[in-house]
């Protein structure tokens, strides 16, 4: 086995977001000698289980083996199924990036053209637009299109965005991908809530710690606009089970 060839993917495994536990089986299927083989990771990203296939393959002119590409599966997510990310090309991502695309959630990265240079762009996938392979296209939104995160955050009376260290934190944790917990000087007192990109509209997203997404009036105070939504078709279809109209007795 090619001692250098191996350290190497180790590293590449580990930045990719798999961690360690990976190694030991890395190094048998090396020591295997053929020319492709797989390696399977299940692990918990952001609290759910997820499941994912390494696929590697030996040079044509040497013994080495390269990290080309792993498919991800969220085993809970009945709207896709497994999405195949690439490790060598032009459009990287590690674990946590590719599950936070996967959960509809948009990653700001640094890419290379055809002509090597580099290049910045939010990306999101696209659920209503599939490619050739039948997973959901990949959109692209540049930062030409004038989205400015820090500007969105700053509509809201966000404590971390007033200091320099927290607005840094929480910039870099949204621009992978993640909902990030934040703290809202509100009228009524602190309230921890979420916040996440939304470059396709140019804004953020706001959610509670159940996921219901909050709509602000203005920038002391918020109303659950979708959860008083929610109730209202639940009434109404309680009106239309049991046959009567609206308004009437």
């Amino acid at each position: 086995m090619n001692k250098e060839n191996y350290d190497y993917l180790k590293d590449q495994i580990f930045y990719a977001g798999f961690g360690n536990k990976l190694h030991e089986a890395l190094q048998s299927k090396i020591s295997r000698g053929k020319k492709e083989f797989q390696l399977h990771f299940q692990g918990i990203v952001s609290g759910q289980t997820v499941s994912a296939e390494l696929q590697f393959s030996q040079s044509r002119k040497t013994e080495h083996y390269f990290f080309n590409s792993y498919t991800l599966e969220i085993p809970a997510d009945s709207k896709q199924g497994p999405r195949k990310f690439y490790v060598n090309g032009r459009e990287r991502f590690t674990l946590k990036e590719a599950y936070n695309l996967m959960c509809g959630r948009s990653v700001h990265k640094q890419f290379t053209n055809m002509n090597g240079e580099p290049y910045r762009a939010w990306c999101q996938l696209d659920t209503k637009e599939m490619d050739i392979q039948g997973q959901y296209r990949m959109s692209k939104f540049y930062e030409s299109n004038g989205y400015d995160l820090e500007k969105q955050l700053e509509r809201f009376p966000i404590r971390e965005i007033s200091d320099p260290d927290s607005r840094k934190r929480v910039l870099e944790s949204l621009k992978r991908g993640n909902r990030q917990l934040v703290t809202f000087d509100l009228s009524s007192g602190p309230e921890k809530l979420y916040v996440e990109a939304l470059p396709r509209f140019k804004a953020v997203c706001i959610y509670n710690g159940k996921g219901i997404r909050q709509e602000f009036i203005d920038d002391r105070q918020h109303v659950q606009r979708n959860g008083a939504k929610l109730q209202e078709q639940q009434r109404q279809i309680q009106v239309r089970r049991s046959g009567h109209k609206p308004g009437k007795p």
